[in-house]
């Protein structure tokens, strides 16, 4: 019995072994993602790394639009016996036509690396110079959307008062920032979310990039700071509303029933993630009322930095230019028609930028007005000041 029984213990380790050399060999593409023009070739970066137990091909072929691109090395080898320590190679590959195509590489034999997730992107762009113009779009419009929390927090600080600004616009803007922060944050460096990601969408790239994680950031903290000096500086009776505590606390609540599906297993991580994602665009709807409504009752908008409003909907302005140049460029407009709802609430935050700019500079120009205290339904005057 001890023979057998010895046979089979070796039999068992020569499996694990050879499982272990299997596990050894990986291919992938590194980055994933490239852009060219049609007709200029794109060099894709295949790395190898570990031993060759067997000779090993990897074939390339277009997912998609096959007949728009053109692969020059349909093929490589790798042959028994030879050992890689993160070795380079590349495959050109020319698109024909704009668009967006995915390269896929498949391992034969199978099962010697796994190559569920082994392809690059191919965008192929009409224009070249329109692919610098477009990233210079996108740092403006970040720059124009980080910069516009300042001139409300410097108007605080130079008056040494809040009176003017809503405590709810602030409280309900704090929270979506939260959200999206955290929603980016982990996309962005949680290998375990990412990968539930890519087992949802097997030919997804993270659609998260390291300045939308700073934004996020430095949106929560700006906010926070700008709340920070409305319980320091002089308020004279403004507050936080009961609808908007009420918003607020709802949104406490949801993510508390959602955090605590996720820690149980009801559903995945990635779900939490999105729920916020979606308390994010929720803010988005109903942030701006309170400030339009303050500015209406006080017919005045004294208080309330105008420059925020109008770098934000000249961040707008600009990312919107950069969909539809981006769309154009690279034949996608589905990038812009396929996401209604964040299309939609770029354009439902510039009607309300144009809302506030008239306020500002049409019906409060040059009115008298009063300030009012706010509580629980019911307003006080307090003073009168002419702009």
């Amino acid at each position: 019995m001890a023979l057998p029984s010895i046979a089979l213990l070796t039999a068992l380790i020569c499996s694990a072994c050879a499982a272990r050399s299997v596990d050894q060999l990986r291919v992938w593409f590194d980055p994933q993602d490239y852009t060219s023009t049609f007709g200029e070739p794109a060099y894709l970066f295949l790395w190898i790394d570990g031993v060759v137990d067997r000779n090993v091909t990897v074939k390339f072929n277009a997912v998609d639009g096959a007949s728009h691109v053109n692969i020059t090395a349909e093929q490589s080898h790798f042959y028994e016996g030879a050992s890689y320590t993160e070795k380079r190679t590349y495959v050109s590959v020319t698109g024909s036509h704009q668009g967006r195509f995915i390269i896929k590489a498949d391992v034969e034999p199978e099962g010697r690396a796994d190559d569920r997730r082994l392809f690059a992107r191919l965008k192929v762009a009409l224009n070249q110079p329109l692919i610098y113009i477009s990233l210079v779009i996108g740092w403006a419009y970040t720059a124009c959307w980080s910069i516009g929390y300042y001139p409300q927090i410097f108007l605080n600080h130079q008056r040494k008062s809040v009176v003017g600004l809503s405590f709810d616009f602030l409280h309900i803007n704090i929270v979506g920032h939260i959200c999206y922060a955290v929603f980016n944050s982990f996309m962005y460096w949680n290998n375990y979310i990412e990968q539930e990601y890519f087992d949802r969408h097997p030919q997804g790239l993270n659609p998260v990039i390291g300045n939308d994680v700073g934004f996020a950031v430095h949106a929560s903290l700006a906010t926070g700071y700008t709340i920070l000096q409305c319980y320091f500086y002089p308020k004279h009776g403004n507050t936080v509303s009961p609808a908007a505590k009420v918003i607020v606390g709802t949104y406490f609540v949801i993510i508390a029933i959602a955090a605590s599906q996720a820690v149980f297993g009801a559903f995945h991580w990635l779900d939490f993630l999105y729920i916020l994602s979606y308390i994010k665009l929720s803010t988005t709807l109903v942030k701006y009322f309170p400030q339009a409504y303050m500015n209406f009752k006080r017919k005045s908008t004294e208080g309330f930095s105008i420059w925020n409003r109008l770098l934000d909907i000249a961040g707008g302005l600009l990312s919107i230019l950069q969909m539809v140049i981006n769309a154009w460029n690279f034949d996608d407009w589905q990038s812009i028609w396929g996401d209604p709802v964040k299309f939609g609430l770029g354009v439902f935050s510039i009607l309300f930028d144009i809302v506030f700019i008239v306020q500002h500079y049409v019906l409060y120009r040059k009115s008298d007005h009063v300030d009012h205290v706010y509580k629980i339904g019911k307003h006080t005057s307090i003073q009168t000041s002419k702009l």
